[in-house]
């Protein structure tokens, strides 16, 4: 008799087991970060850019606005092996990532960057495919434009005495513009920095409200809030030690920054 109840109950146990994980084997990790009533756009994917690093996967690139209407915008990744086969992440189907910008303009874009354990994958993920999980429709607001940066190289040398021959950072400064006759509240800068190779190796978010992002980034001519046709000079210092592996190696031929004006959490 006991023998019979323990069995009955090993049975109940891996019942509960299979239907526990038969939902999550289809479904997107982090797909509560998407909202329910998010629907698919137009917004192809541009700059994909995998590699593995450390034991960790990362994936970053560039997702373009092709519909006619603001909007804040999720991405669903699937990871695929060196043969193409999909793999697991956490025993799901596929990855939610969030895209920086939280309204990005029609014809606008955004990149994404994300990294996980190999240790997280059913197998050893050499690529994946990207597309648009859904997108929620945001209001019109500032456009902010940075026209060109101008870029030096900073050198030191690799022993004392010696020439200075090594590259340890690029300095930055530019222009931050806002055209259009309205405010821009909080502007927020995307980095995207590419390789000699031309290919997309880091992409970030950098808030200039943080004050812990003084070390690299400076307003030269105010602070806060963008006003009506203001135009603010500013400086970015973009160091080495941090970097993607192959950024240190084939060093760094281009950065990018793109602009926006973050949105406040309930117009999401």
């Amino acid at each position: 008799m006991a023998f019979t109840r323990l069995s009955t109950l090993l049975l109940l146990v891996l019942l509960f087991q299979n239907c526990a994980e038969t939902p999550s084997a289809t479904s997107a990790l982090y797909a509560e970060n998407m909202p329910a009533n998010a629907k698919p756009i137009a917004a192809p994917i541009s700059n994909l850019n995998t590699w593995v690093e450390s034991g960790n996967f990362f994936v970053t690139g560039i997702c373009t606005n092709t519909s006619t209407v603001w909007q804040k915008i999720w991405l669903d990744a699937i990871p695929l092996d060196s043969t193409g086969k999909p793999l697991r992440i956490q025993k799901r189907a596929s990855v939610i990532l969030n895209t920086f910008s939280d309204a990005v303009p029609p014809n606008g874009r955004t990149a994404f960057f994300a990294s996980w354990p190999i240790s997280d994958f059913s197998g050893v993920p050499t690529s994946c495919q990207v597309k648009v999980a859904g997108a929620i429709q945001q209001m019109a607001g500032p456009i902010l434009v940075v026209p060109m940066v101008n870029a030096l190289k900073l050198f030191a040398p690799q022993q004392s005495g010696q020439p200075a021959s090594e590259e340890l950072a690029w300095q930055l400064s530019g222009q931050l513009i806002n055209p259009l006759p309205m405010q821009a509240a909080h502007p927020r800068l995307e980095i995207l920095v590419y390789g000699t190779d031309n290919r997309l190796w880091l992409s970030t978010l950098l808030n200039p409200e943080d004050p812990s992002t003084k070390r690299v980034f400076q307003f030269v001519n105010g602070e806060g809030p963008l006003q009506p046709n203001e135009t603010r000079e500013f400086s970015l210092q973009v160091f080495y030690q941090g970097l993607p592996q192959a950024l240190k190696e084939k060093k760094i031929g281009q950065i990018e920054v793109m602009p926006f004006e973050a949105r406040p959490e309930s117009s999401r």
